[in-house]
């Protein structure tokens, strides 16, 4: 009998913790959680897509390849900051162009 009392007296801790004289009612004090909750998911849901597609359209992180304007500029600066030589830049220049 006394190991069938311990469980019973620790499941009946939340029974026992109630206000009141009686078991309580849908509204008492956690009906405005159960009423807005699915709108506090639909918010954070709703965050989680926008966070990822700022996070997928920042600049940078494109998948698609860069137009031959941004090779051209690339291939300027090159030339500008000693990468590469005049007739290595006239034949890249070339190939670019075609």
């Amino acid at each position: 009998m006394k190991w069938f009392a311990i469980p019973l007296i620790f499941l009946a801790g939340p029974a026992l913790a109630d206000r009141g004289e009686y078991y309580g009612h849908m509204m008492d004090g956690y009906g405005v959680g159960m009423m807005f909750g699915p709108v506090l998911w639909l918010i954070v849901l709703g965050l989680v897509v926008a966070g990822v597609v700022w996070f997928i359209r920042q600049p940078g992180n494109s998948a698609t390849p860069k137009s031959a304007g941004d090779a051209m500029a690339e291939l300027d600066m090159r030339l500008a900051r000693g990468d590469i030589d005049p007739e290595d830049y006239a034949a890249r220049k070339k190939l670019l162009a075609e």
